[in-house]
């Protein structure tokens, strides 16, 4: 049984109560660590090759990995837009077809990324990691039944309206533990989230099913 806080951290594992994110030619599990696996997109150009799918693949397959990413749309740094959605849109097919959620780099593409899930009305549930974003942002989100991760960063606004239901917490590469930013979304929140946090991931990943 997993206690899940950290639902995604770039780490390296061991990481207890963390779903470790990792690309596919980086996957190597570890006995009783949760993975997520993706094709992030800064690195697109990687998305060229049959080998990086057919590992991807693969890795989507194991009992380990419990989600796909991340993935998504970076409109600042990511490759051509274009490469950027195809290998994103691969991804969520991919998603469905192995029944596991969607994790998701959105740096000012939300509009994509919401045009998206309208256009593909997808089963599995989408999160967007590390979200600094406004509160109409975070609305707009939310709205769609996108989830939001919040890591040491953040708007306190979109905290605070931000359904508990949608939310969970993530280190991604701070070095500031789970614990401490559970407790400033609490703080912000008027109550203590811990066992909410995990609930939530419990659910998102479906770790009771």
């Amino acid at each position: 049984m997993y206690t899940i806080l950290d639902i995604h951290t770039h780490h390296p594992a061991p990481q207890p109560n963390a779903v470790v994110c990792v690309s596919p030619d980086d996957f190597n599990p570890i006995e009783n660590q949760l993975y997520s696996v993706g094709i992030h997109p800064w690195k697109t150009a990687d998305a060229l090759s049959d080998d990086i799918w057919e590992k991807l693949e693969a890795a989507a397959e194991h009992p380990q990995v419990v989600a796909i990413g991340e993935c998504g749309i970076d409109k600042i740094q990511g490759g051509p837009l274009f490469r950027q959605m195809q290998v994103m849109r691969r991804q969520i097919e991919l998603s469905e077809k192995v029944g596991k959620p969607l994790i998701i780099h959105n740096v000012h593409a939300q509009d994509i990324i919401i045009g998206v899930k309208k256009d593909l009305n997808p089963t599995q549930p989408w999160l967007v990691h590390g979200f600094r974003g406004k509160p109409t942002i975070a609305k707009m989100l939310t709205d769609t039944g996108i989830w939001l991760s919040f890591n040491d960063k953040f708007n306190d606004m979109s905290v605070t309206e931000t359904p508990i239901q949608f939310m969970l917490a993530e280190t991604d590469e701070s070095e500031t533990p789970i614990a401490d930013i559970i407790t400033k979304l609490s703080s912000l929140k008027g109550e203590d989230l811990t066992a909410t946090i995990s609930e939530n991931a419990a659910r998102f990943l479906s770790l009771n099913s």
